[in-house]
């Protein structure tokens, strides 16, 4: 299966986010960089739009389960990880692309 022909689902939001937690710590914020933001999700996006004050989103609703994101430029990852690191949270990135250079949802997997 080709990258871009990934579904997003409810199901793939929970575990992409679970192996990144397994390899970097359960406490860990994860934020994959998509395009030209960071996102994170499930309670690292209720967290993150509390610490950082930025609003929660929507993002994909299925079968009666509700996935928020808490998105900022990619621009601003230093300045907010250094908040998040003053606040006392540890963060880790997905930094996958897909065959064109563009930053995707999805993590590389053994």
């Amino acid at each position: 299966m080709k990258e871009q022909e990934i579904e997003v689902s409810a199901g793939y939001i929970h575990h992409i986010v679970g192996v990144m937690k397994e390899r970097f710590g359960k406490d860990a914020i994860v934020l994959f960089h998509v395009a030209g933001n960071y996102e994170c999700f499930l309670e690292d996006s209720a967290l993150v739009s509390k610490v950082l004050e930025i609003p929660q989103e929507l993002y994909l609703e299925e079968n009666g389960a509700v996935i928020h994101v808490t998105r900022f430029p990619a621009g601003e990852l230093e300045n907010y990880r250094k908040r998040l690191t003053v606040q006392g949270y540890a963060t880790c990135t997905s930094e996958t692309r897909d065959e064109n250079g563009t930053h995707i949802l999805k993590i590389y997997e053994p």
